[in-house]
């Protein structure tokens, strides 16, 4: 059974010069597909498709992945049998050369992992000093030749969380109406669906749309908390921007409070605020400050569906590296939620944001906003005028 399985595990020959010319031919002339080509020279559609991304002449860099993905396959890949063998016999050549890995190197990963909090793709593609990929900073890691805890990046155990039923959409609709209903005839505010929002506001094209959410201290053994301090976090949907305030207990005063600071900070870009249902979010104080004092349209997501709010979720997950679970806020200063902030915002997103960092995006953005909004200003004051003019 062993020699059966060590057959089957034996490794496929590397593509030779001339199977490289022959793939040139059968690719560009032929115009054959990856599996017809496999099935010619004795090899798997996905060795092909590599070697034919080896190969490749063309640069389409410029184009988005959904128009590259459009295209014909013969039309953006076009092979050469020469640049393949090249870039071949180039990796080969630095094959035993010696493990890159110096003490120096070990101290920098180290560091970015369980001091900065910084995933092996975050380092591999923005920290200057290391010039290793992320799938190599993961082999150290496996090898147990540098030290980084995993759970930084990854689940411990590998799998996914079960997920629970999702409800349909008309249900979730109803609950919506019913809790509506409910607080009209409480004489409470009337809180908006997130079904009432803006398809905008879901495509996240536009920017000053927020998440809100409050991340709450240890529980003691009795179930309740250690103190009644928090931490609001609120997420732009665009650029994934953070920002932390200390909040000292889910009452109605300090929670305005809070959201004062935020205000005062951020006001300029804020267009909505998304929540859960929490009771310090409903409360009839807060509600009338933000929807009527601040005139910030607020909305609710549904009860028990965080995915709702999934970038603001996203960026509590990360803030538990600095505040595990299980610790106490009580002694936390807002100038520590600065530079935890910072760190956050100053961190790349690859595949929200294409490798840029947060707090570019949202500066951009801003000033972008910044400039419609003085144009629209102009222009109201321009038509102002000249209906007072028509008017004499």
């Amino acid at each position: 059974m062993s020699d059966e399985t060590t057959q089957k595990r034996k490794r496929q020959p590397r593509l030779n010069e001339n199977q490289r010319h022959m793939l040139e031919y059968l690719w560009n002339i032929e115009k054959m597909t990856q599996a017809d080509i496999a099935r010619r020279l004795g090899y798997t559609p996905s060795s092909i498709l590599r070697e034919l991304h080896r190969g490749n002449t063309l640069d389409f860099s410029n184009l988005d992945r959904r128009t590259l993905l459009n295209m014909d396959i013969h039309a953006r890949i076009k092979y050469s049998a020469q640049r393949g063998q090249y870039i071949a016999l180039k990796k080969r050549s630095k094959m035993g050369t010696g493990l890159k890995l110096t003490p120096e190197l070990k101290e920098i990963i180290e560091t970015w992992v369980n001091v900065e909090h910084w995933t092996p793709e975050q380092i591999a593609g923005n920290v200057q000093d290391v010039d290793v990929s992320a799938s190599v900073i993961r082999l150290w890691s496996r090898q147990g030749l540098i030290n980084i805890r995993k759970q930084k990046y990854h689940r411990q155990n590998g799998t996914p969380k079960e997920r629970s039923v999702a409800q349909t959409k008309r249900d979730k609709e109803r609950e919506i109406a019913r809790l509506r209903e409910q607080l009209k005839n409480d004489g409470e505010l009337v809180r908006h669906s997130i079904f009432d929002r803006s398809q905008v506001v879901e495509s996240r094209k536009q920017f000053g749309h927020w998440e809100i959410d409050l991340v709450l201290p240890a529980k003691m053994n009795n179930q309740r908390y250690q103190d009644t301090t928090a931490i609001m976090t609120l997420t732009e949907r665009k650029t994934r921007f953070t920002a932390l305030i200390i909040v000292r207990s889910k009452k109605s005063s300090d929670m305005i409070d809070a959201f004062k600071l935020f205000y005062e900070r951020y006001g300029k870009a804020v267009r909505t605020i998304t929540a859960d249902n929490g009771s310090e979010f409903i409360s009839w104080d807060f509600l009338e400050y933000v929807q009527k004092q601040l005139k910030i349209k607020l909305y609710y997501a549904t009860p028990s569906s965080p995915q709702q709010r999934g970038s603001n979720e996203n960026r509590n997950r990360k803030l538990r590296d600095w505040y595990p679970k299980g610790t106490s806020f009580k002694d936390v200063k807002q100038r520590q939620l600065d530079e935890v902030a910072s760190k956050m915002n100053a961190m790349p997103l690859r595949q929200a944001l294409n490798g840029k960092r947060p707090m570019v995006v949202f500066a951009q953005e801003y000033k972008a906003m910044q400039r419609y909004r003085r144009a629209y200003e102009k222009r109201k004051q321009r038509m102002l005028e000249e209906r007072q003019n028509d008017e004499k």
